[in-house]
């Protein structure tokens, strides 16, 4: 009984033992873990603050090469302009001097009218050009819906013929039913007596007669229906 004592108290140790290495273990294993994913997101920083560098650099020299072509542009622009108020210094010169050889010339020659076919041309571009500006917008039609009202008759008038009835009374025989109303009755019964009948005696029936007819007027069955009839612009009044 001692021994096993003993032995339970050592496997007791040894699982003790066990699990506190089982934990230190793992302990290191988070702590590499956690250090890993320091230096990864360390590295990833530097390498984001690297790039930005590199495109502000890369933009500072697109900026800088921009700013070279608007001067040179500019630059160039001035040459033109300057080469330009040149030329036009030489052609008014050339004028000045052609006006003195002119006004030399018609010094010795009468004056001559001025020619007309300027001002008509210049007329003509004038009214083109007010022909031109006076044209009006292009009108766009707003079509509105005419319509008018109209009775269809679904069923026209017409007269019926009536029949107007009265209860009169009959004399019928009573073995053959034949009506005796206004006629002989003893020679019905002789006649049948003689062709081998039997018929003896009658009855009163109180019938309905058609007396006449009475003319009753109907008038026709209809409605109103909304038709469309056509289409008219609402600002100009035109009509399609």
């Amino acid at each position: 009984m001692f021994n096993d004592k003993k032995k339970k108290i050592v496997l007791i140790v040894v699982l003790i033992l066990v699990m506190i290495i089982v934990g230190v273990s793992l302990d290191s294993c988070s702590n590499s873990m956690k250090e890993d994913q320091i230096t990864h997101k360390t590295t990833t920083k530097q390498k984001s603050k690297s790039q930005l560098t590199s495109k502000g650099k890369n933009e500072k020299k697109d900026e800088q090469e921009v700013k070279q072509e608007e001067t040179a542009k500019v630059d160039s622009s001035n040459k033109s302009n300057t080469s330009e108020s040149k030329k036009e210094n030489t052609t008014a010169t050339t004028n000045t001097s052609s006006n003195k050889n002119n006004s030399s010339s018609s010094s010795s020659k009468p004056s001559s009218k001025p020619s007309s076919s300027s001002s008509n041309n210049s007329g003509t571009n004038n009214s083109s050009s007010n022909s031109n500006s006076s044209k009006p917008a292009e009108h766009t039609h707003n079509w509105v819906a005419v319509t008018e009202t109209r009775t269809v008759v679904d069923q026209p008038a017409y007269d019926e013929q009536v029949p107007v009835t009265e209860m009169r009374e009959h004399e019928i025989c009573n073995q053959c039913g034949a009506d005796l109303t206004g006629l002989d009755i003893d020679a019905h019964f002789k006649n049948s007596y003689f062709n081998g009948g039997n018929c003896g005696g009658f009855h009163s029936e109180w019938r309905e007669e058609v007396t006449g007819y009475q003319t009753v007027h109907h008038d026709a069955v209809t409605h109103i229906e909304t038709v469309t009839t056509g289409y008219r612009c609402s600002t100009c009044g035109a009509t399609k």
